[in-house]
């Protein structure tokens, strides 16, 4: 067995937002609950876990974190004063203090969380996605949307499904243009325009870095019980609000009697958009089944919701993997990561 380690789990410390609606707090909140379980899962496992807290002064930060001596620090900091691109930020000071880490780098962090960035990575890499483009305003030119056609408005720069709600779909152009000004207006950022892909949508976890990395068992939303007349997506309310009826209607449930040949696409897409954004340790690929083009890539997460009762662990418990067990892959994977480029500045 491998000798207990020093964790230090790096948190945010604050549940404030830039931008957006009261309701969004939700999500952040969620963070310091996930926090709690990573912490009971690690000690079981026997290793030693201490906090710090991720602020505005870096100085500060990096004093906090270098104080309780860790061998590997748990990336938990989804952004600090409501800013989303602390994530990135931390990832970099950790790297320049030359500590281990959970999860990928700052350039791929930053990356994902740039929807636009994400999609022109991705098509420039061969990796199938929806159709789309951005509008910093309402007034903003509109290429033709095709007749019968639906486009989602997202915001460009957030995860969470934050600012996604079933008046996200739109199907005419006047619609498209109210919906990009609420959402420019109330998140502060441009408006991302996607084709809405309306067919079966699947979510991967893939758990390991590189070569090593492997799929865990896929999970499916399960529509079926999705209030009928609205538009079949993952809204903010749906990943958040548990008593809301879109929440009781899209549940995540496991594969099964699928088909070989989708199956292979979906697995392969995932991994190759794993491979291509980067992420390490683990992640998730969000993708709907087009019609005519197959598999479509619609997000990747480079760090999931990791509680118990998250997707993520329940896909991990059908691969075998116990939740203590997974959340230790994890810190493992990131000293082993460390150590060889470690090495390498040594020689």
């Amino acid at each position: 067995m491998s000798a207990p380690l020093r964790v230090t789990l790096l948190e945010s410390g604050d549940a404030s937002l830039a931008h957006g609606t009261s309701q969004d707090a939700l999500a952040v909140a969620a963070v310091g609950e996930m926090a709690t379980a990573i912490e009971r899962a690690l000690r079981a496992r026997g290793h030693t876990v201490l906090r710090a807290t991720a602020t505005t002064d870096p100085r500060a930060t990096l004093e906090s974190l270098l104080a309780t001596e860790p061998d590997v620090v748990f990336h938990l900091v989804e952004s600090i004063a409501g800013d989303a691109r602390a994530e990135s930020r931390v990832a970099a000071l950790l790297d320049w203090a030359d500590l281990p880490y959970t999860g990928p780098g700052p350039t791929t962090l930053a990356i994902a969380l740039d929807k636009p960035l994400t999609r022109s990575v991705l098509r420039a890499k061969g990796v199938p996605i929806p159709r789309g483009f951005v509008m910093r305003a309402a007034n903003d030119a509109v290429p033709p949307l095709g007749v019968g056609k639906r486009w989602i408005v997202k915001p460009a720069h957030e995860d969470a499904s934050h600012g996604i709600d079933v008046g996200s779909v739109v199907a005419d152009e006047a619609a498209l243009r109210e919906r990009v000004a609420w959402l420019v207006a109330t998140y502060a950022q441009p408006a991302l325009v996607e084709e809405f892909v309306d067919g079966r949508e699947f979510n991967v976890g893939i758990l390991g870095s590189g070569a090593a990395a492997r799929v865990l068992p896929l999970a499916e939303i399960d529509y079926s019980g999705f209030p009928k007349g609205r538009p079949r997506l993952i809204t903010y309310a749906a990943k958040w609000v548990e008593d809301s009826d879109e929440y009781q209607g899209s549940m995540p449930v496991p594969v099964k009697d699928l088909h070989p040949a989708l199956d292979k696409a979906l697995r392969e897409t995932a991994l190759a958009a794993y491979a291509e954004l980067g992420l390490a340790g683990y992640g998730r690929v969000d993708l709907r089944v087009c019609q005519e083009r197959g598999p479509l890539v619609l997000d990747v997460n480079p760090n999931p919701d990791l509680s118990p009762g998250a997707g993520f662990a329940k896909a991990a418990a059908r691969a075998e993997i116990p939740y203590e067990e997974l959340v230790e892959r994890i810190v493992r994977d990131a000293r082993e990561r460390r150590r060889p480029a470690a090495a390498a500045l040594a020689r």
